[in-house]
């Protein structure tokens, strides 16, 4: 390699033969001012362009950046569920195990998505995945997972990408979710993207949900379970053995024997639903009272239980009647009140 006097000899022989004060004569003629401030003005332009580019292609690889979809590892036990989950019982469901078995032997296929929880550096909440993720806390191996920053409502909605696709999300799983949902002030639009359902009478199908859900204790259809084989009508059926949303204290003392016999442990969900249906519904029969009424010729029933009282008209004996005192109902109950408003004066 040359050393620097060496490069400098070379430097100098290659303009040997130019004479400095000739070349010195040769300068250009001198540019007028305008063509100064033009050129001057284009190249300030040229800059300009040139640094917009840049902080444009800074921004579209910054923006690409955060919109990437890595898949990475999580510890499980840093993940919390959802704050509303669509699953009543994971580890009840029969074929949970068969699918912590399919993990163990093929591994974790599909990621999670959880979100940042805030407040908590390295820890998050799962948006949808619950059963993948609870498989991988019980075997204890990462679980593989997409970050992302969600709110409140797209976490939920988000939860509609696999319920759309999913089979085996029961009547009452759908039920208890929406009016999750629903107490959580959540709107019915958003509350049927969460659970997948795009046809036209969806809106109405959540009023069914969130109507049936809030007439059942949750504490029993958790002690009940999924009970996938059990549809609308008889869900609506147990709603209507009880009153707001409470078990009396007999429907308790009626429940209790079913729960703790043997039956009840080797029983799934939906023979767990009947067990329970059966309990209330034969405590209903034994306590109901029978009245009947002999009235211009014809038999009017009455049939009192705890919860209800069904009067029953026989139509064809006085038509019209019963349509007669439906619309004297409202004036009936206005009466009835104020008499006993009226009475608790007095007292």
């Amino acid at each position: 390699m040359a050393n620097p006097r060496e490069r400098n000899q070379r430097i100098k022989s290659l303009f040997g033969n130019v004479d400095p004060e000739a070349l010195g004569k040769q300068s250009p003629p001198p540019q007028p001012e305008s063509d100064k401030r033009r050129v001057g003005a284009g190249a300030v332009k040229s800059m300009d362009r040139a640094f917009v580019s840049i902080e444009e292609e800074n921004k579209r690889l910054h923006d690409q950046l955060l919109s990437s979809e890595t898949i990475i590892e999580l510890d499980p036990s840093r993940v919390v569920p959802s704050f509303v989950n669509d699953r009543l019982d994971i580890e009840g469901d029969r074929n949970f195990q068969a699918f912590v078995e399919g993990i163990r032997e093929a591994g974790q296929r599909l990621p999670i998505l959880v979100r940042p929880l805030p407040g908590k550096p390295g820890h998050y909440q799962a948006a949808y995945g619950h059963r993948r993720l609870r498989a991988c806390q019980i075997l204890k191996r990462p679980v593989k997972a997409i970050v992302r920053e969600l709110s409140d409502e797209e976490l939920v909605v988000s939860q509609g990408i696999e319920n759309s696709e999913r089979l085996n999300l029961s009547f009452i799983e759908q039920a208890i979710f929406a009016l999750a949902l629903k107490e959580k002030g959540f709107s019915r639009e958003t509350i049927s993207e969460a659970l997948g359902r795009n046809e036209g009478k969806r809106l109405a199908y959540i009023s069914i949900l969130t109507n049936i859900a809030s007439l059942i204790p949750e504490d029993l259809v958790r002690l009940i379970g999924a009970a996938p084989s059990t549809g609308r009508p008889k869900w609506e059926k147990l709603g209507s053995l009880i009153e707001n949303r409470v078990l009396s204290s007999a429907q308790a003392k009626a429940i209790e024997p079913v729960v703790q016999a043997q039956s009840w442990a080797e029983s799934d969900s939906d023979q767990r639903f009947a067990l329970v249906f059966g309990a209330l519904g034969e405590r209903e029969r034994q306590t109901a009272i029978v009245t009947e009424l002999r009235i211009a010729g014809m038999v009017i029933t009455a049939t009192q239980t705890d919860t209800k009282t069904n009067i029953s008209i026989p139509n064809n004996r006085i038509p019209g009647l019963s349509t007669w005192l439906l619309k004297r109902l409202p004036d009936l109950v206005a009466e009835f009140q104020a008499k006993r408003e009226e009475g608790s004066k007095m007292e």
